[in-house]
């Protein structure tokens, strides 16, 4: 069974930023982190946060372009199975 979850366009409109603010305050923790190995482990959360970041605003950029190309209107075209 296939769940659909759809989140609201503002939701999902600010969802790059908020991707964005978590990857610069964990890589910024990184850099002022003492310890290698939290270091590492924030650098590496900032990292997917950001290309998280990316990949949704890059997904909302082409759905927009989309959106702008096609209207949902269906097109007709003359079949040529009918004899």
């Amino acid at each position: 069974m296939r769940l659909d979850v759809r989140l609201s366009r503002p939701v999902y409109e600010f969802l790059p930023l908020i991707y964005l603010a978590i990857g610069a305050v964990a890589v910024s923790i990184a850099y002022l982190e003492p310890a290698r190995t939290r270091s590492l482990i924030a650098f590496g959360i900032g990292f997917l946060a950001a290309i998280a970041a990316l990949t949704v605003f890059l997904h909302r950029q082409d759905y927009r372009a989309l959106s702008r190309e096609y209207t949902g209107e269906t097109i007709d075209l003359p079949s040529t199975l009918d004899g």
